[in-house]
């Protein structure tokens, strides 16, 4: 049984396995300097193959949370770097036997690099195959960046110091970086419209913790909204729908099964759970574009508005 450790513990842990590690996953939401160049010197002498996956969108490099010079000097080392907007997870993958996974992000607070870090918890576990199974799929669901990629991201963040709505800005424009086309259920709403939920006082980043945040301004959540990867799908879904029949509930209940990357896959009671939240969304800030109604005692049924 493993047990819990801190980020001070984590980092001397770290400190003594790295010098001689031939591989290592870092799958870390943000990523700064003082804890790549704390890397750099750990594993210079042994030169393991390095990824690291991290969250990156242009928000996370507005509030300084990443930073372009940690990922250039990763790129400059040979380490692959890739990107995973919808990305929290923090995990430490050493070889093929141990993993540290907890809340310790690859940054100076979130490993005590510096005086004043955060307080992080975290766990060690052995790497069993479907651990490893897991982590592959995350690094298998990122977008890979070039150096040219990040300057093209630099480029784009400048421009926005225009903008007067910063947090619209979740994603990168599809010439930058394609999004992952895996859906998760931390793409939807975990709550009704309005609702109260734990999960979005934990992770703010998440997509309908980003909406709540801003629900007194219509404009700004309904913009939002329909950036986010859920509606977008549904949108899809709509207008690839061959059948003689607009989509029923029942209907866009099969195909988010079918969809979602999860691991486990989600119970369907789940599934029904978060469209139902998602529906509540969808009547408010998209009605604009989406039709739905009840024909008789049947269920809900979704269409395309005709002038859209």
């Amino acid at each position: 049984m493993s047990s819990l450790i801190s980020n001070t513990e984590l980092k001397l842990e770290l400190e003594a396995i790295l010098p001689s590690c031939s591989r290592l996953t870092i799958i870390s939401a943000f990523i700064t300097q003082p804890a790549t160049r704390w890397l750099s010197d750990l594993i210079t002498d042994n030169q393991p193959t390095v990824q690291l996956v991290g969250r990156f969108t242009p928000l996370d490099f507005i509030k300084g949370a990443s930073n372009f010079s940690a990922l250039r000097d990763c790129i400059n080392r040979g380490y692959v770097v890739k990107a995973l907007t919808n990305l929290h997870a923090k995990i430490y993958q050493v070889d093929d036997d141990t993993i540290f996974a907890g809340s310790a992000n690859l940054t100076g607070k979130g490993l005590a690099l510096v005086n004043v870090s955060n307080l992080e918890a975290c766990s060690k576990v052995h790497a069993c195959e479907k651990s490893k199974s897991f982590i592959s799929k995350i690094v298998n669901s990122a977008y890979e960046l070039s150096a040219e990629t990040i300057d093209d991201m630099e480029r784009y963040i400048s421009e926005m110091e225009t903008i007067n709505n910063p947090e619209l800005q979740m994603d990168w424009p599809e010439d930058i970086i394609s999004q992952s086309n895996d859906l998760f259920v931390s793409d939807f709403p975990l709550g009704a419209l309005g609702s109260f939920v734990k999960e979005y006082k934990v992770n703010p980043s998440l997509p309908f913790a980003q909406i709540e945040k801003v629900r007194d301004n219509f404009e700004v959540a309904s913009t939002l909204f329909k950036k986010s990867k859920a509606y977008k799908w549904l949108i899809k879904q709509i207008r690839e729908n061959k059948s003689d029949r607009d989509l029923g509930f029942g209907q866009v209940s099969s195909l988010l099964h079918e969809t979602l990357a999860d691991d486990p896959a989600p119970y369907r009671q789940q599934i029904k759970d978060l469209q139902v939240n998602f529906y509540s969304y969808l009547r408010l800030y998209a009605k604009d574009e989406v039709e739905m109604y009840t024909p008789g005692k049947r269920s809900e049924i979704i269409k395309l508005r005709v002038d859209k």
